[in-house]
């Protein structure tokens, strides 16, 4: 008998509370509305998350910080987020005043006061001006090629913003203060060497945000007499983001109201795969392949708000091959609420719609119609999210506390901004069925070893990692029409990404005595690709290569995916546990905390959405939920068994059939089940 676990069908109540606030984002002027709405309710957090200084700086100024995992501190946690949250606060008080109503126990002068003192802290605590100490008895940021700091840019960049956004209240000392240490950061950049590389550890992101300080400090101070200097390494840096190795011998003039230089003078090597794809943190992550476009843009953004309307700095560098990624990628990977998919999995929180920039700057500067109809799905959803925490903060469980809420209220504020700056007019954002059908036939992305594909009913993806070895994929079902008024998270983030033990999703693992669990590939997989339907041959060898695993998935046009395996002893084991067939099953407040599951003697269905057939004979096994990037997720094994079981080298462990099957009832996923039984 399968593990059984029923719960209640959702409640009204439940879907009211999903549904609460989500206002419609049918036009640019909705959009901006909500976005406001969101940072408005987000200062709830960030008044609890400030700490007044006890002691002034050296010259008597005032000063506070945002509170991290390492408040008032030298390092990334405590300059970042005390850096984008003053950035946040002053926006709101330069742009949302007259618009929104602050909530209860929230003043503008609270606001005020924030940004002002917390811009103080920023710059007192800078090297170039040493006004204060920070908590660990250090100074932040860089100086020079013998005194830098990595990702002080960054932080600078934000520290720009917030002063850009009080400048007309600071005194001409402050706005001093604010040069040196602007100037500072800049002159570093031009010493360094611009850095690059593809494998495993990508510097694209990092030149990205190279570029924004650099963007920030020509917008504030076009006419300085090192301004020329900034804005030719600028270019540099820009280029050398999404640099590809086609741009060696690129001949286009970058600027040619600047000068003759071409994109192959400023290329200084490839921070792209060929099929440009890029890797970092050693595997191919969405998060990463997308953000250079966020810096780009804030770059832009930057250089042309700061100097207002003639401005003496501008390029074309700054939107270098970031069309030739969406279209060659992202586009490939981005699914019905807005979300980019992620084969391997992330390594921070989950469903942060944290491209929501980049699809702004795809929307506003490039004029994409795919980008805007991809905003407005994850400016939703990042609303949506909101609603579910009590603080106005983002998510629950953040990973890295309120340097996250920084970061992603620095999002929200950013494609505020894009569309104040540069207004979509009368673009108007591509049909989700128009945009799911070109982008329905399979693609594999070589460099990556990812394939996927869309059919009406699912996106589905399966990822052989030769970074971090991982050998996983996942379904994201798109919402159907049989089911209207379903809150999107309920059914697109039904399956979470997840990979552990070098496996995950669909594949699972086993547990063998003495041995560890893990996988490592026997051969390379073989990819086949027949229009809108692709399979895989895999071929591994697990628990420190005691066991023979072979597979094949095949995803089909339709609403199905197959899977079947065989697994045999290469020596002498003894197997404790098999879990395989494995489905992470998001069970957060999110999407949806009251799943139901429905288990047969061969099928299991998830709220009359999603059905898995076995042929296996085995039982199924629901975990209890838990803590998986910041979304609660229970993990569903298909294919379980916790029989002690020996076998002799040669001997078949486990033969395993499983279809899984999106858009599907309880009632359609029994008849499925009796069909392919009687079948099989």
């Amino acid at each position: 008998m399968t593990t059984k676990r029923f719960l209640f069908t959702i409640t009204a109540l439940w879907t009211l509370l999903l549904n609460a606030g989500a206002q419609p984002m049918d036009s640019e002027a909705q959009l901006q509305d909500s976005l406001l709405q969101m940072l408005t309710r987000f200062t709830t957090y960030m008044k609890a998350d400030y700490q007044a200084c006890q002691e002034p700086n050296s010259v008597g100024e005032a000063c506070g910080c945002f509170r991290s995992s390492n408040t008032m501190k030298s390092n990334e946690d405590g300059v970042r987020t005390n850096a984008d949250l003053s950035m946040v606060c002053a926006f709101l008080c330069k742009y949302a005043r007259h618009q929104v109503t602050l909530p209860q126990g929230v003043t503008w002068a609270d606001l005020e006061t924030m940004a002002r003192q917390s811009l103080v802290f920023a710059y007192s605590t800078h090297k170039a001006n040493r006004l204060k100490i920070c908590a660990d008895g250090r100074h932040w940021g860089s100086t020079s090629q013998r005194d830098h700091s990595w990702e002080s840019s960054l932080w600078a960049m934000s520290v720009a913003y917030s002063a850009y956004f009080q400048w007309d209240s600071l005194t001409e000392q402050q706005r001093q203060y604010i040069y040196q240490l602007l100037k500072a950061e800049c002159n570093y950049e031009l010493e360094r060497t611009i850095p690059t590389g593809y494998k495993g550890d990508t510097k694209a992101e990092e030149n990205g945000w190279e570029a924004d300080v650099l963007a920030a400090t020509l917008g504030l101070f076009p006419n300085d007499d090192l301004a020329r200097q900034w804005f030719e390494r600028m270019r540099e840096f820009a280029i050398n983001s999404y640099s590809h190795p086609a741009d060696a011998t690129d001949t286009t003039i970058v600027d040619p109201h600047y000068d003759g230089k071409r994109v192959c003078d400023l290329y200084r090597g490839a921070n792209l795969y060929n099929d440009y794809t890029l890797q970092n943190h050693d595997y191919f992550h969405t998060s990463y392949q997308n953000v250079v476009i966020q810096e780009l843009g804030e770059a832009a953004l930057a250089l042309s708000l700061f100097q207002g309307k003639d401005p003496k700095w501008h390029t074309n560098a700054l939107l270098h091959n970031c069309r030739e990624v969406c279209d060659s990628v992202l586009w490939w990977l981005a699914l019905s609420d807005g979300e980019l998919a992620m084969p391997n999995g992330n390594d921070w929180s989950l469903f942060l719609y944290d491209q929501l920039t980049s699809y702004s700057t795809m929307a506003c500067l490039l004029h994409d119609a795919d980008a805007l109809m991809l905003e407005r799905q994850a400016a939703q959803m990042i609303h949506h999210r909101q609603l579910t925490t009590p603080d106005g903060s983002w998510l629950l469980r953040s990973d890295i506390g309120a340097r996250r809420m920084g970061v992603e209220a620095h999002r929200v504020m950013m494609t505020w901004l894009m569309h104040h700056h540069w207004p979509t007019g009368t673009l108007r954002p591509t049909a989700w069925a128009d945009f799911r059908q070109r982008h329905a036939q399979a693609r594999l992305l070589p460099c990556q070893q990812v394939v996927r594909a869309s059919t009406p009913d699912h996106f589905t993806c399966f990822s052989w990692s030769k970074g971090l070895k991982s050998y996983t994929g996942y379904i994201a079902p798109h919402p159907d029409s049989r089911t209207p008024g379903r809150p999107i998270a309920e059914t697109t983030n039904l399956i979470v990404p997840f990979k552990a033990n070098n496996t995950g999703n669909l594949l699972g693992w086993f547990e063998v005595k003495g041995r560890r669990t893990n996988a490592v590939p026997a051969s390379d997989p073989a990819w086949h690709i027949d229009g809108n339907t692709w399979s895989v041959d895999g071929h591994l060898l697990c628990n420190d290569s005691t066991l023979d695993w072979r597979f094949t998935i095949t995803a089909n046009d339709d609403n199905s995916l197959v899977y079947t395996d065989t697994v045999r002893a290469r020596q002498a084991v003894t197997i404790l546990k098999e879990k395989g067939g494995l489905l992470a099953i998001s069970e957060d407040e999110m999407s949806s905390q009251q799943r139901r599951f429905a288990f047969g003697s061969n099928y299991v269905n998830i709220d009359d959405t999603f059905g898995v057939v076995s042929l296996s004979g085995k039982k199924m096994q629901l975990d209890q939920p838990r803590n998986n990037n910041s979304v609660l997720t229970s993990l569903l094994f298909t294919c379980y068994d916790d029989d002690v079981r020996n076998y002799a080298a040669g001997e078949i462990v486990s033969i395993r059939h499983l279809v899984f099957y999106s858009n599907v009832t309880l009632e359609q996923t029994i008849q499925l089940a009796q069909r392919l039984d009687d079948a099989f």
